[in-house]
């Protein structure tokens, strides 16, 4: 079944990728949410994401630090967070402003979440668009 949901996010775009993103991170699907991203910025997400529980949970806060290293302290992190994030009820309202080309496979969607101006990059992988913190980067 994996296979056929990542066969399926191939083809999403990154405008569509941008609000299945929001949608699966408040609901708490984490696992969406990693086959959108590339893995260093799914890390990132969790980090940032699980900053308010470590700072509540010393044991998550620990088991954080190891995401990287440890796939029973990702899977911990991710039950966890899930828990959190869909317990926070958030349903913010994005609505995208721009859409610009940085090389031939990356994408900057320039957005509002809330009325907050807001950023994401985009680049394109072997199995599709990914959402992708680096992609900011200018290359020629």
């Amino acid at each position: 079944m994996l296979k056929n949901r990542s066969s399926t996010f191939s083809l999403l775009e990154p405008s569509d990728i941008l609000a299945l993103y929001y949608t699966s991170l408040y609901s708490g699907d984490l696992s969406t949410v990693k086959e959108l991203m590339t893995t260093e910025s799914y890390s990132m997400t969790l980090e940032t994401f699980g900053l308010r529980l470590s700072l509540r949970d010393q044991e998550f806060k620990a088991l954080l630090k190891n995401i990287k290293e440890d796939e029973d302290a990702l899977a911990v992190v991710e039950t966890k967070l899930s828990y959190d994030l869909i317990a926070r009820k958030n349903s913010p309202e994005i609505d995208i402003k721009s859409v610009s080309w940085n090389g031939e496979k990356r994408q900057t969607i320039d957005y509002t979440e809330d009325g907050k101006i807001k950023k994401l990059y985009f680049s394109k992988e072997k199995d599709g668009w990914k959402i992708n913190y680096y992609a900011g980067r200018k290359v020629n």
